[in-house]
């Protein structure tokens, strides 16, 4: 179809009913056609016709669309001598459609709301005469209600149309203006509220109640209005949120109706929208009396639905909402209140807590028997946060003692909310009811460290009296574990917070601990205590009495269904009190094996313990870790051995060989001999030496076998990785092999894992004069393999390996940073070098982006140290510049264009008079980087960037300019509002 020729209406509506009746694939096809013929200039005719009576409901609302696009989007294209006729058009159509379809007329009425706020100079009293139209029935043959329901849809759309409509008002032009109606538009609906107060509801009048009520928020919320004059209509709001309450409980049936409910939401939202409004902290009176009717009119409902599984769980959740809003939004009101000792004020304030306590204490557990406690957690953070932040001395003190005791009671209800479900009750929870427990239980443990900061030691007191009731309710009640295990949950919530010193209720924990017949009760109780000894390893090394019946408890852990938990507290132990377990490590390392070798944890679970096994090995005398590696290591080795040799690369047999290579990694990570530098026996061979010394050739094996499977390699080199990293210069004897199988690996394939290696072993043994000669070789095989590749790859193909370019830039980023001695190299191929990193720099993927300009960046840096790369930079500067400016121009994602300011800071830094030459030749060239760009705007451009010598963000910012005007892009407009 030609959009430039007359529209055919018959055809136009066989291409609605396609789009609106047909499959996506077909709609897809008609959608862009009907876009274009919704912007056309014909649209202001073909809308009109749409709409005439007899048409499909689908063509009229496609019509009303296409008006209500047209004045939101073209009103440029309405003459100024058309526009009472267009007004009378739209008021006509309105009344043809009041008898529906409702969806036709919604389109309408927003189509009106568009009209009213373009015409806002021009019809001044527009919203008066819609008003007095709708409101006093003048128009004939259409009821009560749907004239209500037209004129609430109108005042509806007007603040929601200014946001959104293209005009050339400015935006805070046209807010002001708005803002002169909104007395109007509020006494109008507190009015038919009022008058609707003493009525029965039918379905109309609930529906325009809820319109009305809307139009509260909706002008509240985007144009403003002085709280000072919102007193009267949230007096009516909350007269309505009782009469929806109170009938049905006061009648017997104790459950809101839908309708009811929404309405009295609906209400709370309109309130929640007056009291935080950004200026109302300019009227902290209004705002105490806002708050004071809030609590005198609601408290008594809160009150009745006090209890878990209620009824009307809904509009409690909004009745607290609007109490938390409120407080966060005026809490140095209430703060000024208790050090002036307005007794008003106060008395506000201790009412107000009293019900966020009631509203994070509300009876049941979150979610499935209570929703409304998770969001009182933000005000207790929010609260703490802003007395300690009070500049005044004396007042800061005065409020932290008012709140001691809040946060004291606040401690106690947190850990009967933290309490998990029992078995009785746990068949009622799914598992994402079970997910949101999690993450609203780390929520609670958060906030324990809130209270914390406010009673310091003293809630290890409040802790422990609770625990103390926790293990009597045991004893009376053997099955009532849950108060036992929010207590402990409890205690682990804070204990990054106290050290060896504490004496008096932590040693209490451990004995209990160690006392609570497990066997007996729920695996979770176990798996917190499991957590909580782990958190608590800091203050088990300065008290080690305390050790052994942690490492019991760990150990029974192992054994159970809780092994996750109880290998992360033994991996806490080991790292925390490594020295203090020397004593425990061969039992220890006994007790790790024979679970090990049952076979019955999980993979991730195995992985873990061998850093403990790695630990433990450590401490033990030189002759006996031999024992150890062979009962321990050697079966990860044998069955890597056993997969290389079968040669059968099933799912399976990378699974295991993945599992086994991480065992291995874990353990190279932990096992270290060299505990103490002043003690080292410079005569002992390392372990892990030992054990590589025999087992290299089945890194090779693997490497051969397994050539195309990155995680694979990945796992293997993060092996040898871990044994560099943790011994260092111990690792130097192993250093010739670690060489060989590097290169061989290259010759294979030269891959991510395998230069992340290289980088590893270049940066720790570069500087070593003995071994420079071989890294200088592992270097330069580093940059050949890597260059074969990029060779045999088409450029065009360059994203399939990109994931390999960020790695070698990056890694050589790294080397050259750290060891900028390698730079002395003169046999490396810098000319390469710059050209590979320029083509990824031009790659669409961030990584090598990334990676490209930050080499290049570093190379130049670096370059007026050594006349080698000097010469390079000077031969190939021009490129680079073009490169860069190809990338910025159009090549690069425009979010990605600002970290070339760091490459153009440093060509600028060290070669600023060639820089002005290199960038002025390339920004000469015709239509370069596009035609879209004047040469004009091109000279600016690049006097711009030349001027920049230091200030990143201010070059980021012209690159970004840049960038948008040779894209052919519209800058972003941040409306003002």
């Amino acid at each position: 179809m030609d959009l430039e020729q007359p529209i055919d209406i018959a055809r136009l509506e066989e291409a609605v009913l396609v789009f609106y009746r047909s499959t996506s694939q077909e709609q897809a096809i008609t959608h862009e056609w009907l876009t274009k013929a919704e912007a056309s200039p014909q649209a202001w005719q073909f809308s009109w016709q749409l709409m005439q009576l007899g048409k499909s409901q689908e063509v009229q609302f496609f019509g009303a669309i296409t008006l209500h696009s047209k004045l939101m989007k073209h009103w440029n294209e309405v003459p100024p001598e058309s526009r009472e006729e267009l007004k009378q058009k739209i008021l006509e159509t309105i009344v043809q459609f009041a008898a529906g379809p409702k969806l036709v007329l919604n389109r309408l009425c927003l189509a009106l709301s568009a009209y009213i706020v373009h015409m806002l100079e021009d019809w001044p009293c527009a919203i008066e005469e819609v008003i007095d139209t709708f409101q006093r029935q003048r128009i004939p043959n259409v009821t009560v209600d749907v004239q209500l329901w037209i004129m609430l849809e109108v005042l509806l759309g007007i603040p929601e149309e200014a946001q959104i409509i293209h005009t050339s008002v400015k935006r805070v032009t046209l807010r002001a203006e708005m803002g002169k109606r909104v007395p109007l538009v509020l006494q109008t609906v507190e009015t038919y509220l009022k008058r609707q107060m003493n009525t029965e509801w039918d379905a109309e009048g609930h529906g325009n109640m809820l319109r009305a009520i809307k139009c509260v928020t909706v002008w509240i919320r985007n144009i403003g209005y002085s709280i000072e004059e919102c007193v009267s209509i949230c007096a009516v709001l909350l007269e309505l949120v009782n009469k929806c309450y109170w009938p049905c409980i006061r009648s017997g049936v104790g459950c809101m109706s839908a309708d009811e409910n929404e309405l009295a939401e609906t209400c709370l939202k309109a309130m929640v929208s007056i009291i935080v409004q950004p200026d109302c902290y300019n009227y902290p009176k209004t705002a105490a009396v806002l708050i004071k009717m809030f609590l005198d009119s609601l408290c008594e409902i809160t009150k009745v639905e006090w209890k878990r599984d209620n009824d009307n769980e809904d509009i409690i959740v909004h009745i607290y909402m609007l109490f938390v809003s409120a407080v966060e939004r005026h809490s140095g009101l209430f703060l000024s209140g208790i050090t002036a000792l307005d007794p008003m004020l106060n008395a506000i304030f201790t009412r107000m807590v009293h019900e966020i306590l009631q509203c994070t204490d509300k009876p049941g557990i979150y979610p499935v028997e209570e929703s409304c406690s998770t969001m009182a957690l933000a005000f207790w953070y929010m609260l703490q946060g802003d007395v300690f932040a009070m500049p005044i001395e004396e007042e800061k003190l005065k409020c932290w003692e008012h709140i001691k005791p809040l946060y004291a009671h606040l401690t106690t209800i947190l850990v009967r909310k933290s309490e998990q479900p029992d078995e009785n009750s746990i068949d009622k929870w799914n598992s994402d009811d079970l997910e949101c427990f999690r993450c609203y239980r780390q929520d609670i443990s958060d906030t324990f460290m809130y209270c914390y900061d406010v009673l310091h030691d003293y809630i290890l007191e409040i802790l422990a009296a609770m625990l103390d009731e926790a293990i009597g309710d045991l004893q009376t009640h053997p099955t009532h574990w849950t108060k036992l295990e929010a207590c402990i949950y409890s205690f682990q919530s804070v204990a990054e917070h106290f050290g060896g010193e504490e004496n008096r209720q932590i040693p209490k924990l451990m004995r209990v601990l160690s006392e609570i017949p497990y066997e007996k009760l729920n695996d979770k109780l176990l798996g917190t205590a499991l957590e909580t000894i782990g958190s608590y390893c800091t203050w088990l090394m300065e008290n080690p009495t305390f050790i052994p019946p942690a490492i019991d408890l760990l150990v029974r852990g192992l054994n159970s269904t809780m092994s996750a938990q109880a290998t992360l507290g033994l991996k806490e132990l080991c790292r925390d009190c490594q020295l203090q377990l020397k004593p425990y490590a061969e039992p220890l390392l006994d007790a790790c094996q024979a679970t090990l070798s049952t076979g019955r944890m999980k993979n991730s679970d195995s992985v873990r313990l061998m850093f403990s096994i790695g630990k433990l090995m450590s401490l033990l005398p030189p002759e006996q870790i031999p024992k150890y590696l062979d009962i321990i290591v050697s079966p990860c080795f044998e069955e890597l051995q056993t997969i290389c040799q079968a040669g059968a690369k099933t799912p399976a047999a990378r699974i295991r060989t993945i599992f086994r290579l991480n065992m291995i990694s874990t353990l190279f990570s932990s096992l270290n001999t060299d505990l103490d530098d002043d003690f080292k026996d410079v005569h002992t061979v390392q372990p892990v030496l030992l054990v590589m010394q025999k087992t290299m050739p089945i890194f090779r094996q693997i490497a051969e076998l397994w050539v195309e499977e990155i995680d694979v390699l990945e796992a293997a080199c993060n092996a040898l990785k871990h044994a560099i990293v943790n011994l260092r210069s111990s690792f130097r004897p192993m250093l010739q092999d670690l060489c060989y199988f590097i290169v061989a690996s290259f010759q294979t394939r030269c891959c991510a894992p395998t230069l992340e290696i290289s980088k590893t072993v270049i940066i720790i043994f570069y500087k070593e004069e003995s071994c420079k000669p071989l890294m200088q070789q592992l270097l330069s095989e580093f940059v050949v393999y890597s260059f074969k590749l990029f060779e045999a790859v088409p450029q065009q193909n360059f994203s399939n390996i990109s994931d390999t370019m960020e790695m070698f830039f990056g890694c050589l980023t790294q080397i050259i940073k750290k060891v900028p001695q390698v730079l002395e190299d003169k046999s490396l191929a810098y000319d390469r070098l710059i050209y590979y990193a320029q083509h990824s720099m031009t790659l669409p993927e961030n990584g090598p982006i990334r990676a490209g300009i930050q080499f290049v960046t570093h190379f130049v840096m670096q370059s007026r140290n050594h006349l080698h790369m000097a010469e390079v930079v000077m031969a190939n500067g021009e490129q680079i510049m073009h490169t860069a400016m190809v990338c910025v121009g159009y090549m690069t994602p425009r979010q990605q264009v600002e970290k070339f300011a760091d490459l153009f800071l440093a060509i600028n830094k060290k070669y600023p008079a060639e820089m002005v030459v290199w960038l002025k030749n390339v920004m000469s060239v015709p239509n370069f980087p596009t035609e879209l760009i004047s040469d004009a705007e091109k000279a600016r451009y690049v006097s711009l960037i030349i001027k920049v010598k230091v200030n990143k963000r201010l070059l980021q910012q012209h690159l970004n300019e840049l960038a948008i005007k040779t894209r052919g892009l519209v800058p972003l407009q941040v409306p003002v509002n």
